[in-house]
């Protein structure tokens, strides 16, 4: 959050409009007082953190953790909030760190930076490299590894695993017995890394990789092993009152930023493929044209799809037959479109491919590839009623300013000349 001399709110971030649930315009020009209530002011340095209360829009009350972060060359101040309620496990790492230690003052820091840095993160790979940072920072680590699950594997992902030199054959991977434990896990010399992985050699892997002690993670959100990140020292260290709060409050605030990333990944997915037939929409087609101009295509063809004989289908035998008709095309569009080639349902009854071409001679063996894939009869469409597709067909010219919008509007034109000539059929518009 950033307020002005006076105050004001300036902005707040999504994890503030989400806690009070009003629009972050409405939310800004307000005084912070009547979002905020202060039970015990943050101190004026940046490190000691205030108690305080947030009032939601339904009445509720969240009580946070509420400290200054940095003063603006414009005179705003950013406060940085907390959920310190139970559940957030934030609550035991705060209380721990306001004893008034300079050591629990840094490592406080250290966790409000960190949340601050996993609001703005967009992928998982940069919520695993902020991870990675930050426990090498509140633990001053020698080296850290973030393991995350991808695709049922765990894997690295961020930061160095100096032991993976020396890791026995066959055993399990990194962090994983930390992230079956559900807990974490302290080595606190070489010898005692033999309690959590008996009989592998374990103690002699921590010495031929020069690390003494190691403490180790799992990320975890809603009951799902979502990683482990791993602290490695190669000097002995001996473990305060302070490291397992804290390594849980890294876990949890890496294990929401994963969650938040995976849940904008599955929206975007959403928002950029055609629910009916899964295949890109009209704007992820622009997107991925885009990156295949940025790496120098010398030619493109783009071809523009338009069924024959749908509107019947939905006159005579209703939208779900044709919305079932839609799924098909769909998956034979799919079926004959080769690696590289780009395909997208541009709406109703449209479809569009694009594809790299080195002359016309291609892009009309392109089309008819596609045309093909109507030959045989659909499912659930009675004999009499044959789906064909008139194909328009247009290819760019090598220099030419990248206009998609006109390319599709030329292929559309030559559709349509395809339609007027009877459908079932290919028109080409060359651009020489």
């Amino acid at each position: 959050m950033f307020i002005d001399a006076d105050g004001i709110i300036v902005d707040v971030n999504d994890t503030m409009v989400s806690w009070v649930g009003s629009p972050r315009q409405e939310l800004a020009g307000r005084h912070f007082s009547e979002l905020i209530e202060l039970r015990l002011p943050p101190a004026n340095d940046q490190f000691t953190p205030g108690d305080a209360i947030i009032r939601t829009a339904s009445g509720n009350t969240l009580p946070v953790a509420l400290g200054r972060v940095s003063v603006e060359a414009n005179g705003n101040t950013q406060l940085a909030a907390f959920d310190v309620s139970p559940a957030s496990g934030f609550e035991r790492p705060f209380a721990v760190a306001s004893t008034g230690s300079d050591r629990g003052k840094q490592r406080l820091q250290i966790l409000y930076n960190a949340s601050i840095g996993f609001g703005d993160v967009r992928t998982e790979a940069a919520a695993a490299q902020l991870l990675a940072e930050a426990a090498r920072k509140a633990f001053s680590a020698s080296a850290v590894s973030v393991h995350l699950v991808t695709g049922g594997i765990l894997a690295l992902t961020a930061g160095h695993n100096p032991l993976a030199e020396f890791w026995p054959d066959g055993d399990h991977a990194t962090g994983q017995r930390t992230l079956g434990a559900g807990e974490v896990l302290v080595v606190p010399t070489p010898e005692s890394a033999e309690r959590y992985a008996p009989g592998t050699g374990m103690p002699d892997v921590f010495r031929a990789a020069g690390i003494h002690s190691a403490l180790a993670a799992p990320i975890r959100a809603e009951g799902i092993g979502l990683g482990a990140f791993v602290c490695y020292f190669e000097q002995p260290r001996v473990f305060d009152d302070e490291a397992v709060p804290l390594a849980e409050a890294l876990a949890n605030q890496t294990a929401q930023a994963i969650q938040r990333t995976r849940l904008e990944a599955s929206t975007r997915r959403a928002a950029l493929h055609d629910a009916l037939t899964g295949l890109p929409t009209r704007r992820l087609i622009e997107e991925q044209v885009a990156e295949v101009l940025s790496e120098g295509a010398a030619r493109l063809a783009v071809l523009f799809i338009d069924l024959d004989g749908f509107k019947k289908v939905n006159d005579t035998l209703g939208h779900s037959a044709g919305d079932l008709l839609l799924m098909q095309v769909g998956q034979r569009l799919r079926s004959v479109t080769r690696d590289g080639e780009l395909i997208g349902r541009f709406g109703g009854d449209e479809f569009i491919v694009v594809a790299r071409v080195l002359d016309d001679t291609q892009a009309a063996d392109i089309a008819e590839r596609l045309r093909g894939a109507f030959d045989s009869p659909f499912a659930g469409l009675p004999p009499d009623l044959r789906i064909t597709a008139s194909i328009g067909v247009t290819l760019t010219k090598p220099d030419e300013e990248a206009v998609l919008d006109r390319w599709v509007r030329e292929a559309d034109q030559s559709m349509y000349a395809a339609k007027i000539a009877g459908g079932n059929q290919i028109s080409q518009a060359v651009i020489e």
